[in-house]
């Protein structure tokens, strides 16, 4: 490169660099809190207007989950052949249709295409594209501080947008909270046009880096290559993922993840069709805001947990939270509505719910490099992932199976069981590969002795 050529080139500022984080924090609060987090708030609602029920409305997070991790590959493709900032237009534009779709919808069929657009709108501006504009502005040392940064806004959003979106729809409703409908589905078209302006404000500014600028100096660029030589010299490098797949222990592994899947999807979907029998729509508000909290301080705290205690350890601990969390939900069943100790309990199951959300966020990143090594870390992540995947697209509708033919008393049971039930097989399984991995390493270093 000329010196003329170097002198054209811009150094970026840390401050800039931190804007684009505040950003992509400010994208996963209000467009993706309002495309994903808000959604389950309308289940009741919807049930009791259109007569559905819980099973059959509840698919919407299923098909969603599966078309979203079909068209997230090729999203990923297109990144890297059209401007980030249309793709990002792209997202919003499909998730504020999709509300609008919600809002003429009167058959389920309607909330199924919306369910399926929305989440598929929201990997553009989320799951691919927060990612992809981190990534471009850290390449090198600061990279999993920003993400971290910036995914704390989907749990600052819910502590907001949860009690807003109960005021909202309070106001568009009739009758109590159990046996109330909706008057108008005028929330949809609000939350569409609020979708739509921010999303388009954050479109004005947010961006990947041009090609005269400079994002890391040769200092930090040659410091974070000798931290990263370093940390590749101590790490794992594991087995190739053919060597994986043929490992009983993975597989069991794999079925602990999957099970665990079937219990947690209640937790996340069908929490406030179950508050909203039991309490107001501004208790339950409060409570989603409190959840909101309580995933701040886990997914903070999750990654101290994994690097000080380990996997096995660390998922044990979030096992034991999901217990407690689903055991306020059984105390809750048996009280009367609108009593103060059901909101007490609610709280109290929120905030254990969100210290162990880093399980299944920061959790399959973990462990697919603690226990399976280096080699093939992104293969091994997608296996990992699809396991839990798979049980959270079954649980969903499956809790509104056992509800509709018992109660929702019966159904909590039965997810305790699939919590405790997985949470003991993955970690009986993490126990036995980290054993493999030890026996693994002392013969990979006698053969290289000899």
């Amino acid at each position: 490169m000329s010196s003329d050529a170097a002198t054209k080139d811009k150094v970026v500022s840390k401050g800039y660099k931190y804007f684009m984080v505040f950003l992509c924090m400010l994208t996963q609060a209000i467009p993706y809190g309002i495309a994903q987090n808000i959604q389950p708030l309308f289940i009741h609602p919807l049930v009791n207007t259109f007569h559905f029920t819980l099973a059959s409305y509840t698919l919407i997070f299923t098909f969603g989950a599966v078309f979203a991790s079909i068209a997230s590959p090729f999203i990923g493709k297109a990144l890297e052949k059209v401007n980030f900032r249309i793709m990002y237009l792209i997202g919003i534009g499909l998730s504020a249709i999709a509300y609008v779709i919600f809002g003429i919808s009167t058959k389920l069929p309607g909330f199924y295409i919306a369910a399926i657009i929305c989440m598929v709108g929201s990997t553009f501006f989320s799951g691919q594209g927060v990612p992809w504009v981190i990534n471009h502005w850290f390449p090198a040392k600061g990279r999993g501080a920003a993400l971290g940064i910036a995914f704390c806004g989907g749990s600052i959003g819910n502590i907001f947008l949860q009690p807003t979106t109960q005021v909202i729809l309070k106001h568009y409703m009739t009758g109590n909270t159990k046996t109330g409908h909706l008057i108008s589905m005028a929330p949809f078209f609000i939350f569409a046009v609020t979708l739509l302006i921010i999303g388009v404000i954050i479109a004005c500014f947010i961006r990947t880096p041009k090609k005269d600028e400079i994002v890391v100096s040769d200092e930090e660029l040659a410091e974070s290559k000798k931290e990263e030589e370093l940390a590749k010299a101590k790490e794992f490098k594991g087995w190739t993922s053919k060597q994986v797949l043929q490992m009983k222990w993975f597989w069991i592994f794999s079925l602990g993840f999957l099970i665990i899947g079937l219990g947690l999807a209640s937790l996340n979907e069908d929490y406030a069709a179950f508050l909203d029998t039991k309490l107001s729509l501004t208790d339950v508000g409060l409570i989603g805001s409190m959840y909101g909290v309580g995933c701040l301080i886990g997914n903070v705290s999750g990654g101290f947990l994994f690097d000080k205690f380990g996997t096995a350890k660390s998922m044990a601990y979030a096992g034991c939270m999901y217990i407690l969390s689903i055991l306020m939900m059984v105390f809750i069943s048996f009280q009367p509505y609108g009593s103060h100790v059901s909101k007490v309990a609610g709280i109290a199951y929120a905030i254990f719910c969100g210290l162990a959300v880093f399980s299944y966020m920061s959790g399959p990143a973990f462990m697919a490099k603690d226990l399976f090594g280096s080699r093939d870390q992104g293969v091994m992540l997608g296996y990992v992932g699809l396991a839990y995947a798979i049980g959270y697209a079954i649980g969903a509708p499956l809790f509104g199976v056992i509800k509709g033919m018992a109660s929702f008393t019966v159904a909590w049971y039965f997810m305790i069981a699939f919590v405790a039930i997985g949470f003991i097989i993955l970690v009986f399984a993490v126990i036995q590969i980290k054993r493999y991995q030890k026996k693994y390493i002392a013969e990979q270093a006698q053969s290289i002795t000899k």
